[in-house]
């Protein structure tokens, strides 16, 4: 880590220190501070609805549920005729919004309700109250008179009237909202787990910090939408923590989602994250201001929270379309749909309930209606897109060693064959699979196994696998292969129908799943290499890992290829293709066995000078090809060499002498078959004989009197 890297993430603790101490000092004050209660309590029962009927400012037949005191200009006057029968225990309770009011049964005044400015101003929020009944009260008429506390805002009502029980208003109300109140509660609780889960990561774990950015905003979006579904209030009847909650809770989540974006930025840029946090202070301190230097309501302020999301979405915007570019330009991948969709759903949602709430749209109960919705979305969202990086990064963490330890076993080694060898074995194993193994394509265009692991237990195929045609079994395998880079069979028999020649190569084989991966070089398939019966549930992530080493096997087998032409070089005659006189001085110091029985042979073309002077050096090359494919295909080629110009030489095992002057027959009848001729000299050693200097010179000797012979009486007589 880079010296910018540390200052980076030493001045974002800074930013998110100072965070969490004001959001401390907020929790405390709620704590300690007073509280004005007006809890709902009493006996349970059934509940009787109350809500129509009513007439309100002289109009009759009226839903309360349906009306706002601005709607009568602020001001209202709503009275019923009781129920004809009451039992003792019976209550009215229905919940107020920023309403201050009485209550009169025929002119008696039996409840009101009106409190002094709290933190966030005068008003009351969501309140719920429960008004004592008797029988005597049977059959007369309510009167409910209420004034809005706010002038001229769009607030002020009365709803859900319910005549029963306080415990049964309690569980119809939580009733009408039971989906949102556990939605709210399980991502709240999901967030508290998540900032708890923070202080068990490692230190050194980078999802550390999205954890505890990711917790903070499911925690404060889960406990901003518990608190406005009322169960809060419902519970505690608390009036300050309610009303603070409600208006705080909205200013403290953009930057802990700025902190999430900023720890899932490839950039590291600390501009942006300090822009969003000056914009935060801003917020707060104006805010502050308004309320208690000028005395304005907080409800007042709306237009500020939206002022404050449209900046901070903006400079969120830019970070994101900034680290985009420097992704682009570095090309980094990375994966943000859901991510993306979830910041889209959410400032979408942020809009509509200011297009809302300046175009004075009341139709809904709560504020932020489509706000509520977006942020439930995007927390989901971007949970899953977090479980995704996270589960993304552990797998590439895991593909990458798994990757680099392959890596290891390819340059380990000093030579091709050994590498693929260990590769294929690390490959099987790590990947529980029964084979491992490389196909290659040979010269006549057909397919063999040319490279196998198994598992102990797993009888070896290598033999039976030599041959495999393209057409109708390989072919299957190439045309996939250009689609889709990789082989995954789930389940052999539906494979059936895909390729019946290859299913007719796999099913022998006991093979049930298998993944397969091309090898390809020069823009050329040049074979496949896969694993038989890898664990199902892995073989997605394994197909992804063939796909990885494919180059590296590719590169593998060529430079094999390109080591054999290497060595043909150094130790093949290029012209005749026996080996030349470095091969077998490494033969003779290295592989002869000289206490066994062998024979040493001797071999120079005669007239070879006459035909290159007189029919021309293609005649003459034609003469050498002619007796050194004659002495290979006597003797072999794995044991010819050729010294010189015009000499050869063998090394021949035979079980005795007899075998051994058979091959020397059949090789001179074979040369004056062909019309060729040369000299021949050979000795065999029945013991055999560790002075093999020896053998060659008494081989060398019969070989010039053999010559001798030859040239007697000829005038092409060649010297020496």
């Amino acid at each position: 880590m880079d010296k910018s890297e540390v200052q980076y993430l030493r001045r974002r603790r800074i930013y998110t220190g100072v965070y969490h101490l004001v959001v401390l000092a907020l929790f405390l004050y709620l704590v300690l501070s007073p509280e004005t209660k007006n809890p709902v309590g009493g006996k349970s029962g059934k509940m009787l609805d109350f809500s129509a009927g009513w007439t309100v400012n002289g109009e009759e037949n009226v839903d309360l549920d349906d009306i706002t005191a601005y709607q009568y200009g602020g001001s209202v006057t709503m009275q019923k005729r009781l129920p004809d029968t009451l039992a003792y225990n019976d209550l009215l309770c229905f919940t107020t919004a920023n309403l201050r009011f009485t209550v009169s049964i025929d002119g008696e005044e039996v409840y009101s309700f009106d409190r002094p400015a709290n933190l966030t101003g005068k008003g009351y929020g969501i309140a719920y109250h429960a008004v004592n009944l008797s029988p005597e009260q049977a059959g007369r008429t309510v009167v409910i008179e209420g004034d809005s506390v706010y002038d001229n805002h769009k607030s002020g009502r009365v709803y859900t009237p319910q005549i029963g029980s306080d415990a049964a208003f309690r569980y119809y109300l939580a009733g009408r909202s039971m989906i949102s109140i556990l939605f709210s509660i399980g991502m709240l609780c999901v967030g508290v787990m998540m900032i708890l889960l923070f202080v068990f990561i490692p230190k050194k774990q980078r999802m550390r910090r999205e954890i505890v950015s990711l917790g903070a905003i499911a925690a404060i979006i889960g406990l901003w939408t518990t608190n406005d579904t009322g169960i809060l209030r419902l519970l505690t009847g608390n009036v300050v923590a309610d009303r603070v909650l409600d208006h705080a809770l909205l200013h403290l989540l953009i930057f802990p989602l700025a902190l999430y974006i900023s720890v899932n930025t490839k950039e590291r840029k600390l501009s942006y994250l300090r822009m969003v946090a000056a914009l935060t202070a801003a917020d707060f301190s104006v805010s502050l201001i308004l309320r208690y230097g000028f005395g304005l309501d907080l409800a007042w302020t709306t237009p500020l929270l939206a002022a404050y999301y449209f900046l901070s979405f903006t400079v969120l915007g830019m970070m994101l379309l900034s680290d985009r570019k420097y992704c682009r330009e570095h090309n980094i991948t990375v994966e943000r749909g859901l991510a993306n969709a979830g910041v889209i759903i959410m400032t979408v949602s942020i809009a509509l309930d200011v297009i809302i709430y300046f175009a004075g749209v009341r139709s809904m109960q709560g504020r932020s209606y489509f706000m509520r919705f977006g942020f439930v979305v995007f927390i989901a969202l971007i949970l899953v897109q977090t479980v995704r990086w996270w589960i993304t990064d552990r797998t590439t963490v895991h593909r990458d060693r798994f990757v680099n330890r392959i890596l290891q076993y390819a340059v380990s080694a000093s030579d091709p064959e050994t590498s693929l060898h260990a590769m294929l074995e690390y490959l099987g194993t790590e990947l529980q699979a029964d084979r491992a193994y490389i196909f290659e394509e040979m010269p006549d265009g057909t397919f063999d196994n040319t490279y196998e692991w198994c598992r102990k237990g797993v009888s070896a195929e290598i033999n039976n696998l030599k041959g495999l045609p393209y057409e109708g079994v390989v072919d299957a395998w190439y045309n996939e292969y250009r689609k889709s880079n990789n082989i995954l069979i789930y389940d052999i028999e539906a494979y059936r129908s895909v390729s019946e020649g290859m299913y007719n190569v796999l099913k022998p084989q006991g093979i049930r799943t298998l993944v397969t991966g091309p090898m390809e070089a020069n823009g050329k398939y040049i074979g496949f290499f896969g694993v038989d019966n890898p664990p199902p549930d892995a073989m997605r992530e394994i197909s992804e890992i063939i796909r990885l080493l494919s180059f590296i096997f590719a590169q593998l087998v060529m430079h094999r290829e390109e080591q054999k032409r290497l060595v043909r070089y150094s130790y093949y005659d290029a012209m005749t293709g026996c080996r030349n006189r470095r091969a077998l001085e490494e033969f003779e110091k290295n592989r002869l066995d000289p206490a066994k029985p062998y024979g040493f042979v001797m071999c120079d073309i005669n007239g070879l000078k006459q035909t290159n002077d007189t029919l021309g050096h293609e005649a003459g090359d034609a003469l050498i090809l002619d007796v050194s494919s004659s002495l290979i295909e006597v003797f072999g080629a794995e044991n010819v060499y050729r010294t010189g110009g015009d000499e050869f030489v063998a090394y021949v095992r035979r079980d005795g002498t007899p075998a051994f002057d058979a091959d020397v027959a059949r090789l001179r009848a074979m040369l004056a078959e062909r019309k060729r001729s040369a000299a021949v000299g050979a000795v065999f050693r029945e013991q055999g004989d560790a002075d093999y200097e020896k053998v060659k010179s008494e081989a060398d000797a019969l070989m010039y009197e053999d010559k001798r012979k030859y040239y007697q009486g000829r005038n092409d007589r060649r010297s020496s």
